[in-house]
């Protein structure tokens, strides 16, 4: 599984690994790891969501705390204590995470400009930091959104098929199980503003991850 250290320092660009899925799982009671990115990643559990545009398929995922914390835990390779695990989770409380993955025609988008230096360095450049200014994050039922606080982004090199972004939004008073919304109103690929909703009913319903 893929691993991250913690966001209470800049966000480097390996922490936008904890990000892919492994199909679909179905089970009952505490996940292992494994198990809780495939549950994240079935489309029929609500919390990935897909959309086409311009010819770029943009999938966003519900990245739980619990998820960040676990992979941080596997870089120490220990047994956590309580108070490790405490510890960690007060480090990515009040943040709400979700990852951003863009592709064209099942490749990543930097592909597409691979041959034009300027191109290139600025579609970097707008994944790694520009992105974080374009995408909203709104509570089911509130007035007001929020830009992203952060972004981070780590170049495959034509070894996943697509751009993924782990992106960090600052939501110390919301409640993300009671719902939300993610507006992606991108300024760099000529997409029209895309929404993806993640319901009450679907973060309700997902699993423990067991540590």
């Amino acid at each position: 599984m893929q691993r991250s250290p913690r966001l209470t320092a800049p966000l480097p660009g390996r922490l936008a690994l904890a990000l892919l899925g492994l199909g679909a799982a179905g089970c009952t009671g505490p996940l292992s790891p494994p198990q809780y990115l495939a549950y994240l990643a079935d489309p029929a559990h609500g919390l990935t969501h897909t959309r086409e545009a311009n010819g770029i398929r943009v999938t966003c995922s519900y990245r739980p705390p619990d998820l960040l914390v676990s992979q941080e835990l596997a870089v120490e390779e220990a047994s956590p204590t309580p108070a490790r695990l405490d510890s960690l989770r007060r480090t990515y409380a009040g943040k709400l995470y979700c990852a951003l993955a863009l592709s064209r025609d099942s490749t990543e988008l930097e592909q597409g400009v691979i041959r034009d230096a300027a191109a290139l360095e600025q579609t970097i450049s707008y994944l790694s930091t520009g992105i974080a200014r374009d995408v909203y994050l709104r509570g089911l039922g509130q007035p007001d959104s929020v830009a992203a606080l952060a972004a981070s982004y780590a170049r495959q090199y034509g070894s996943t098929g697509r751009s993924t972004v782990l992106l960090v939004f600052a939501a110390p008073r919301l409640d993300a199980r009671q719902g939300f919304t993610i507006t992606y109103r991108d300024t760099h690929f000529g997409l029209e503003p895309l929404r993806f909703v993640f319901t009450r009913q679907a973060l309700d319903k997902l699993p423990a991850l067991r540590f």
